[in-house]
């Protein structure tokens, strides 16, 4: 049997030189198998099905099974412990084992409408929106409640617990540790922690006062509001104003922060020291620049051109966007190695990590490339739907590990430590073993000897 034989669209496999299969199509390119460099299974029934094994065996826990279907709505994940399933937007389960080898389940049905949960003591829970809701560890808050929303809700977070009727209108509270919180919106509305800050508002959100920082080393703020026409802050160290609000405001807290806008959203400048020192300025749309101690960057005619740097921990990144046309990002760690992607949208791509020496050790290219994103946020979308645009494809897989593909496999090669091989469909195909012997196989079966390989 050739180690490698391409019948294309009828059929290609690929071997390795024990004879056990790398990959293989059948009426390409509907059906592909082909062995992960983690030595699982991949494969796909394109576009409606997928099957990965990720085998893990320096920790068993993290190998999974992944069951994909009409890819991104379908998907069954699987681990020793946790099982994760959807159909978007029908259905969604999960269940893992929590630390005390209990069993944790949350579903739901028809997103957000339905909702359930079970887990023992609080963390059973339904819903069935708008009707009924208790549900935990929703958005913020540790426990969420409701019934016919908005008619009730009941909101706990710490050791605070808010209850709403005719949300946002009217609520209050029953909170320990001196915190108060009452709305009867729009006529009034206050909210009291004892030691720590106190607002009002009449007519909200016209008439707003109130004092911030009652327990900072700085000092009290007091606040006023007569919105949108003008307001200020004010206090021993922290001032601010604003005119017509959003278009006029500045805030700042002496030798810590200042912000600034004028005409909001045309003009505005920030700076805090807090946060690296970091420093900006726009003139939106037109251009902007930021500046702190761990990046620069600058945008023009936003969001359309981008160019930005970053000295992280353990790497120098940048990145430069000319939106939706080219992308480029380029990350240089203190060991040598690098990354590299660059995309001219929706023509091609191109994918690569490198090891200290310049050599590829991990990635991929394309011609017809029109997804946006990488790795995490395409995953998936290649591998179901690629073959139908992708015009060529370069994969690495590993540092010894190189192959290309020229529509389909109209033209197919692939280099690894145990040899190579490459094809075109019926017409022939040529292989080099581990130790440098060349084969020329005319169509497909009749081998002609091209020496090589040790004496």
């Amino acid at each position: 049997m050739p180690r490698e034989l391409n019948l294309t669209p009828l059929w290609f496999h690929r071997l390795d030189e024990n004879g056990d299969v790398l990959e293989w199509d059948a009426a390409w390119p509907l059906l592909h198998y082909e062995r992960t460099p983690e030595g699982g299974d991949d494969f796909r029934v394109r576009p409606l099905y997928r099957r990965v094994t990720k085998p893990v065996a320096e920790l068993p826990s993290d190998s999974s099974t992944d069951h994909q279907f009409l890819w991104p709505l379908g998907r069954v994940q699987s681990y020793p412990d946790q099982t994760h399933s959807r159909i978007f937007p029908l259905f969604s389960y999960r269940s893992a084992l929590d630390e005390e080898g209990r069993t944790d389940v949350d579903w739901h049905a028809l997103f957000p409408l339905i909702w359930g949960g079970s887990g023992g003591g609080d963390e059973d829970y339904i819903a069935v929106l708008p009707f009924y809701a208790d549900i935990p560890e929703f958005l913020s808050y540790r426990r969420f409640r409701t019934v016919l929303f908005p008619l009730w809700l009941s909101l706990e977070k710490n050791d605070r617990h808010h209850q709403m009727m005719l949300w946002p209108l009217i609520g209050w509270s029953n909170c320990a540790g001196g915190h108060s919180w009452f709305r009867i919106l729009p006529f009034y509305a206050h909210e009291i922690e004892a030691g720590r800050h106190e607002r009002r508002a009449v007519l909200w959100p016209i008439f707003n006062w109130g004092q911030e920082n009652q327990d900072a080393a700085s000092g009290p703020v007091d606040t006023f509001m007569f919105w949108p026409f003008f307001g200020w802050r004010d206090g021993p160290e922290v001032s601010g104003w604003t005119a017509l609000w959003p278009f006029f405001s500045a805030t700042g807290k002496r030798d810590h922060f200042y912000t600034l806008s004028l005409f909001w959203p045309v003009f505005r400048y920030y700076w805090n020291r807090a946060e690296d020192n970091v420093s900006s300025w726009w003139v939106w749309p037109l251009f902007s620049r930021s500046k702190s101690d761990d990046q620069r960057g600058w945008t023009a005619l936003w969001p359309l051109i981008w160019w930005r740097e970053f000295t992280n921990p353990d790497s120098v990144s940048s990145q430069q966007w000319i939106l939706p046309f080219w992308w480029r990002v380029a990350q240089d760690f203190d060991d040598g190695s690098t990354s590299r992607y660059s995309r001219l949208w929706p023509l091609g791509h191109y994918d690569y990590d490198y090891n200290p020496d310049g050599e590829p050790v991990r990635g991929e290219w394309s011609l017809l490339s029109p997804l946006w994103g990488r790795n995490s946020n395409t995953y998936g979308l290649q591998e179901a739907y690629g073959a139908f645009w992708e015009l060529a494809r370069g994969v690495t897989r590993g540092p010894d590990d190189h192959a290309v593909d020229v529509l389909g496999r109209l033209y197919s090669q692939r280099t690894r430590d145990d040899g190579a091989s490459a094809s075109v469909p019926f017409l022939f195909n040529y292989e080099e073993d581990r130790g440098g012997a060349k084969t020329l196989r005319l169509l497909q079966f009749l081998p002609i000897p091209l020496g090589g390989g040790e004496r």
